[in-house]
């Protein structure tokens, strides 16, 4: 049986560092490779697993990277970086960062925070038990206390959406740029509005607590994570 390899991308202007990652991520990773800001762009829409980007790069920041990455995908990203700097690491989280290493960083270190991520990333694609709902990824199904929830394609990759972002804040133009790249529909935002009421109604609560939390100005987040 083949196993296929799941694809990490190094964003890096450091060619020695790079090089060095690519060596030893190599065994277990399809490793791909961007020397900076602006070609690390190119794989915004491709089907990489996994981000490590340097914090500091020649040509732009990899904060601001990550900002730009989130406006379209969810997918997990670890920082690296020279600075152990308690503001800037905030910053890199706040902005939509998974985790960090600072440099020097073991090598048994790196694999454990990327099988971390990774092994998160797997079992959000799988059944997910949250209060009293089951969700069902690949069957596009939900349960509430084990009853059905018939949702709309549009309702469900909302809900997806908020759940797989385990408790970040997702603004109304994220999920906008989500939805439209998961099932090609394009929804205004005054819409967004009305499938968010409707989804709200559908999910109700648990133990006097709503599964979504609006954050007034900014857009949403799953409350509830257990």
């Amino acid at each position: 049986m083949v196993v296929k390899m799941e694809k990490i991308l190094i964003v890096e202007d450091d060619l020695f560092i790079q090089e060095s990652l690519k060596e030893v991520l190599s065994h277990q990773y399809v490793v791909k490779q961007a020397l900076s800001y602006h070609e690390a762009l190119h794989y915004f829409h491709s089907d990489i697993a996994l981000w490590i980007v340097d914090i500091e790069l020649l040509d732009g920041n990899g904060i601001e990277l990550c900002k730009k990455l989130r406006q379209v995908s969810l997918v997990p990203l670890l920082f690296l970086t020279a600075n152990n700097d308690e503001e800037m690491i905030v910053e890199g989280l706040n902005a939509g960062g998974d985790d960090y290493v600072c440099k020097p960083f073991g090598i048994k270190e790196l694999y454990a925070r990327i099988s971390s991520l990774l092994r998160r990333t797997k079992q959000n694609r799988e059944i997910i038990q949250v209060g009293d709902l089951t969700i069902i990824p690949s069957q596009y199904q939900v349960y509430k206390n084990n009853k059905e929830i018939i949702l709309t394609a549009v309702s469900y990759e909302i809900l997806f959406i908020l759940v797989n972002a385990q408790g970040k804040v997702i603004t109304r133009d994220q999920i906008l740029t989500l939805i439209e790249r998961t099932t090609g529909h394009y929804i205004e935002d005054n819409t967004l509005s009305v499938h968010m009421k409707r989804l709200r109604q559908k999910l109700g609560v648990y133990k006097g607590k709503t599964y979504i939390e609006t954050i007034r100005g900014i857009g949403y987040r799953w409350s509830l994570i257990e």
